[in-house]
């Protein structure tokens, strides 16, 4: 189920990436060409880390950090 939050995301100073969700389910965050999947040509791992940090309750961000693929088994 989808979580809902009421405040706004604080990017990193000096960043303007996009958000999507991707076909796994979590949110992906960076610019250029968006594809059918829902990844980022330029992915931007500032602005994930920022989100989970702002939004634990929202879960792993992709571009996921090396810890959080070995912990969803994908690595």
């Amino acid at each position: 189920m989808p979580v809902t939050v009421e405040k706004p995301f604080v990017r990193p100073a000096g960043h303007r990436c996009s958000i999507s969700t991707g076909i796994h389910d979590y949110l992906t965050f960076g610019t250029g060409h968006l594809d059918a999947n829902g990844f980022w040509q330029h992915p931007c791992f500032e602005c994930a880390r920022a989100h989970e940090e702002q939004f634990p309750e929202c879960g792993p961000c992709w571009p996921h950090t090396a810890e959080q693929r070995k912990q969803m088994g994908l690595s």
